[in-house]
């Protein structure tokens, strides 16, 4: 790193540019022989596959041909067992087997292709046919899934591409492998001479498998060749843009130059300029201190000015709340007098009441005298009946006497009848004495209640106007002192309002001192910030003008 201090600013910049073009080139490169490699890789899978689908067609076609089923039966009227065929006529058998055909069509012409054709199975009739631990986990994974088509297997060096094969009796299969008692020599045994595995439709039989070596291909398509081409042409614009960039940045380099020149004198001016700043903000600063002690002083002496009236308020306020208070208690009080006034006209009416309640019991009971003289009267006109009753018994008794024997009857009944007068008669004259004894009691309680009544009335009634006029005087006395403490009340609302105002006054002016203290402050404030910037820029100027002289190394190159 150090070595690359001393380059000039355009080497840098074209190393950088170098060094850019290098790694995306590379980027490129490396991209376009990875995608290469994978549709090398894609074209060896694809190639498999067009096998197999050849293999597929030729085991159709032979199937189509019908061609086993007679040469079956041909060979059986030829031969007696499977023992006696030549090698020609079991191989004219074969040529007519569907997967037969399929596997001389796979291996052949394998190797010039550049690949390697193999069949195995898990119970194969010829023992290189026999499934290796790898192909057998291959064969199981058809087995368990019949929709698998394919499987590919790559390793790196080689693809193997395996489709399986099963058996299907649409294409003869099951004329070898099917059931033993359809054996064409009648002892469990294929035309061939191979036993019959009574196996049925759709049975995995065997896998098809072409591998093809990656290595070889690339040979075969020259594709080294074409990656080393491919290496060249990415190199081919790594010199072009090296190139382009020196001719392109050999002007821009020259005023880059002058701008850093220029940028020098101009640190040295901000440097002078920033001393300047720093000298009138130390002044300004000093000027700040000394305003803000002033109005510190000034603040502190309204806020014992405004303590004071605040106090002075309060008090004023407390004044004119118990003058309310007072004021409150007077009128109710002189409230209380005047319905104890009219409390005092209620009583003197209701004994009014009482006074003609009286006058009218007492001619009630007047009344009650006359019907007890009206009842007396009656009791006159009984001792009347009853002296007649008695007038009548005698005359009775007399005319009984006179008739002698049969007037008996009516002596008793006179006799009863004069008996019945006298009770009457006693019993009238008891009535009549107790009426007239009830006439005098009567007499005597309305008499004697009527005076008693006017006497408690008439003292009632005294005291009654006595009580009326010490209550009128009362509110009288009681309304002079509400009238008086109404005038002390406003008075001491004014006091508090005044005070009020005064304090609000005072608030405003300590407030608005308040504000300019904050204003001197953030004067004060601005000045050292402003202090604070010209160091700022004079340190940056400083930098700067150490960034100039680094601009002008790295243009120029360090000494």
């Amino acid at each position: 790193m150090k070595s690359y201090q001393h380059f000039k600013f355009s080497t840098k910049i074209l190393l950088i540019v170098g060094i850019s073009c290098l790694i995306c080139s590379g980027t490129s490169i490396g991209m376009a022989l990875y995608f290469a490699h994978a549709d090398l890789k894609k074209g060896i899978e694809e190639k498999a596959a067009t096998i197999h689908s050849r293999l597929e067609a030729a085991t159709e076609f032979v199937a189509l041909q019908g061609g086993l089923k007679p040469i079956v039966e041909r060979m059986k009227g030829k031969y007696k067992s499977d023992t006696e065929m030549s090698d020609n006529d079991k191989l004219e058998v074969l040529k007519q087997v569907p997967i037969f055909a399929a596997m001389k069509i796979g291996a052949k012409d394998a190797e010039a292709e550049g690949y390697s054709f193999r069949v195995f199975s898990d119970e194969p009739r010829k023992k290189e046919n026999m499934a290796t631990d790898f192909e057998l986990s291959i064969f199981k994974k058809f087995q368990e899934n019949k929709e698998l088509k394919k499987y590919v297997h790559d390793d790196g060096d080689s693809i193997t591409v395996y489709r399986p094969v099963r058996l299907s009796e649409s294409q003869g299969c099951m004329t070898c492998h099917g059931a033993p008692a359809t054996s064409p020599w009648g002892n469990g045994k294929d035309i061939l001479g191979y036993k019959m595995e009574n196996w049925s439709d759709g049975k995995l039989h065997g896998v098809f498998a072409i591998k093809t070596d990656i290595n070889k291909i690339a040979a075969l398509r020259e594709v080294d060749k074409n990656n080393l081409k491919t290496v060249l042409f990415g190199l081919v614009p790594i010199v072009v843009a090296i190139a382009l960039a020196f001719m392109l940045i050999k002007g821009s380099l020259d005023n880059l130059k002058k701008v850093a020149e220029i940028l020098s004198g101009v640190s040295s001016n901000v440097a002078s300029t920033s001393q300047q700043m720093k000298s009138n903000s130390t002044d300004l600063s000093q000027s700040n201190v000394e305003q803000t002690a002033s109005l510190q002083q000034t603040a502190a002496s309204l806020e014992e000015v405004g303590a004071m009236i605040k106090k002075t308020s309060d008090y004023a306020g407390s004044t004119s709340k118990a003058s309310s208070i007072s004021r409150e208690k007077a009128e109710k009080g002189s409230d209380i007098v005047e319905k104890m006034i009219h409390s005092m006209e209620e009583i003197n009416h209701s004994n009014e009441n009482i006074r003609s309640e009286i006058d009218h019991s007492n001619q009630e009971f007047s009344e009650i005298v006359k019907l007890i003289h009206d009842i007396g009267n009656k009791t006159k006109v009984i001792n009347d009946i009853v002296f007649q009753t008695k007038l009548l018994s005698f005359n009775a008794s007399v005319e009984a006497a006179r008739a002698g024997e049969n007037g008996k009857g009516f002596a008793v009944v006179a006799e009863e009848i004069g008996n019945l007068a006298r009770v009457s008669g006693e019993a009238a004259t008891e009535i009549s004495g107790m009426l007239d004894n009830s006439i005098q009691t009567v007499e005597r309680i309305v008499h004697d209640t009527k005076v008693k009544v006017d006497k408690l009335l008439t003292e009632g009634k005294t005291k009654v106007e006595y009580g009326s006029s010490v209550a009128r005087d009362c509110g009288e006395i009681l309304e002079e002192i509400v009238s008086n403490v109404k005038v002390t009340s406003n008075m001491a609302l004014e006091i508090s309002n005044a005070s009020v105002e005064q304090s609000q006054g005072i608030s405003e002016i300590t407030k608005a001192m308040g504000q300019l203290d904050v204003v001197t402050q953030d004067n004060t404030h601005t000045s050292q910030e402003l202090s604070s910037v010209a160091d700022n820029l004079n340190n940056d100027a400083i930098e700067l003008e150490k960034v100039v002289s680094d601009l002008l190394k790295t243009v120029n190159g360090a000494a």
